[in-house]
């Protein structure tokens, strides 16, 4: 009489690689449905900020004659020149009759009102993130503190601007009659330095035709939208103002 075989207990090594590798897979397909889906409201939160920003910009012209312009033209200054007189923190002015326009401090002496002035603001708290949110209240918003120096997009990264530079041998450089505003999105080279924006080449095209650079001319090169490889920079997936 032959005894029963002893029923097996657990699973073989291959079924457990069986089941691994099963587990690996969803993980990767939902992992990149996760993304794509939050790419997607990244996107559309950038773009609404973008036309907010577009709306203050035009918004500051009706009142001092032009968009926001730069002092020093320096790409940090172009933000926070950007923010400082979008948030009300600097006006443009002409000071003298014929000369250029320079930037002043909402409560300067030389303005009507002079220290009493109160600041005006041409976006509502919210209605653009920066990168010091936290401390956006209106003491936050005078002067040169530190607090909230860039607006930036739903990946953290600054909006990078460009217009005119408030300076005799930059001013007529810029052609076009319109500001640039990018923000580079979902696909961008990641800063080789710690806590720094993406390089310039993430935003702009680095030498378009013409021997005047982008961010300098504000001329936008037909291969801006075409370069894209295998390490980037993908710039047809940019968000700016003129061409969503």
């Amino acid at each position: 009489m032959s005894r029963p075989s002893a029923r097996r207990a657990g699973f073989t090594l291959v079924e457990l690689l069986v089941v691994i590798a099963v587990i690996a897979i969803l993980a990767t397909i939902s992992f990149g449905l996760f993304k794509a889906a939050n790419d997607g409201r990244n996107k559309s939160k950038s773009k609404g900020e973008v036309q907010a920003i577009a709306m203050a910009t035009q918004s500051y012209r009706k009142t001092y004659g032009d968009f926001p312009a730069c002092l020093s033209g320096r790409p940090e200054r172009f933000r926070r020149d950007l923010l400082d007189q979008l948030v009300g923190r600097r006006v443009m002015r002409v000071t003298t009759p014929g000369s250029m326009p320079t930037l002043l401090a909402f409560d300067s002496a030389s303005l009507p009102g002079g220290t009493n002035r109160q600041m005006r603001s041409f976006l509502s708290q919210g209605d653009v993130t920066t990168n010091d949110d936290a401390q956006l209240t209106a003491d936050d918003w005078r002067g040169d503190n530190a607090a909230c120096r860039e607006f930036v997009d739903a990946w953290g990264n600054a909006y990078d601007y460009r217009y005119r530079v408030l300076t005799p041998a930059r001013f007529a450089e810029w052609k076009s009659p319109n500001y640039l505003l990018v923000s580079c999105s979902v696909n961008f080279n990641e800063s080789t330095v710690d806590g720094e924006p993406p390089l310039a080449g993430e935003y702009w095209d680095p030498a378009p035709s013409g021997g005047s650079t982008m961010e300098r001319s504000g001329i936008v090169p037909p291969t801006y939208f075409d370069e894209s490889g295998s390490t980037g920079p993908f710039r047809a997936d940019n968000i700016v103002n003129w061409a969503n």
